[in-house]
């Protein structure tokens, strides 16, 4: 009997899915959050939102719950779709980025006048806020995402103004860089130079930290074999790969058709792509997950 059980046990193991390399995404205009299967590209796993909600950020907090702004909030739920906490903004303000912060809790960015931006714990209490005037009346045109920097500051990529801010956790302006370009988003490189997706103007660029020069510059047809639409996140890899969110919201000529998703290699060589606008859709921000599995939901 008990050679029974240990070979039902073998069995149900191999039936079920190995661990593979997954891809959390979202967009605005796309009306669910998605995990996908980076082998396949199959859509595994899907979370809708309400009529209205935009979203623009989405992670995957150390717990295994997923963190997502939504325009007017930011909720954390389970892949089992509760709500562990829901976090809704005031009138005439937009709740646009949802980010991780490095001890595990979350970093919000609220446009209004004046932004906001707070820090909650674990369990979504408040526990720090900045308040900053951007000096850009209309909310939607101040920021998309906000990350906190490996020395604790936060960096704003203030898309009316084309600049980015590194901002204490006190408030304090620690430095600040005119750029040619609305960055959506940023990414922190290793050598700490900033790496900004600058949507609209279809490119994206690499400036120095300390002094704001720009030292690379990626345009849109500078990629064989595709094209850059609007430059979302863009996120590096375990490999150094880039991971590229090109969404195509504002693309008005239904003759251009280019990946959603497209990761580049260290010489700027296309490895891989996501084509896949019926089943998946606009994709403006993505969270890698290394050799993940879905949980086992009832």
């Amino acid at each position: 009997m008990r050679v029974y059980i240990i070979i039902w046990i073998i069995l149900s193991m191999g039936f079920r899915a190995a661990a593979q390399d997954k891809l959390l995404v979202a967009g605005s205009g796309n009306p669910n959050i998605l995990l996908l299967d980076k082998q396949t590209g199959k859509v595994e796993w899907q979370h809708a939102l309400e009529k209205g909600e935009e979203c623009n950020a989405v992670a995957l907090t150390r717990k295994g719950e997923i963190l997502y702004s939504y325009k007017r909030g930011a909720k954390l739920v389970t892949w089992d779709h509760q709500v562990v906490w829901d976090y809704k903004t005031p009138d005439k303000t937009e709740l646009q980025s949802a980010t991780l912060l490095q001890n595990g809790g979350v970093l919000l960015g609220i446009c209004g006048v004046p932004a906001q931006f707070i820090e909650l714990d674990k369990k979504g209490k408040e526990v720090n806020k900045v308040t900053l005037n951007l000096e850009v009346e209309r909310p939607h045109s101040q920021f998309r995402q906000i990350f906190q920097l490996r020395n604790s500051n936060y960096l704003i990529p203030v898309m009316a103004k084309q600049k980015v801010l590194e901002v204490s956790r006190k408030g304090k302006i620690i430095a600040e860089h005119q750029i040619e370009g609305k960055a959506f988003s940023s990414l922190e490189l290793p050598d700490e130079n900033l790496l900004l997706p600058c949507g609209d103007n279809h490119c994206y660029i690499v400036i120095d930290r300390k002094t704001g020069e720009e030292l690379k510059r990626v345009n849109a047809l500078d990629i064989e074999g595709v094209a850059l639409l609007f430059v979302g996140q863009i996120l590096q890899l375990k490999n150094g790969n880039l991971l590229i969110c090109n969404w195509y919201g504002h693309t008005k000529d239904a003759t251009v058709d280019e990946p959603q998703l497209i990761e580049i290699d260290k010489n700027g060589k296309v490895v891989w792509s996501l084509h896949d606008k019926k089943n998946v859709g606009k994709i403006s921000a993505a969270c890698y997950i290394d050799n993940f599995r879905l949980p086992n939901l009832k």
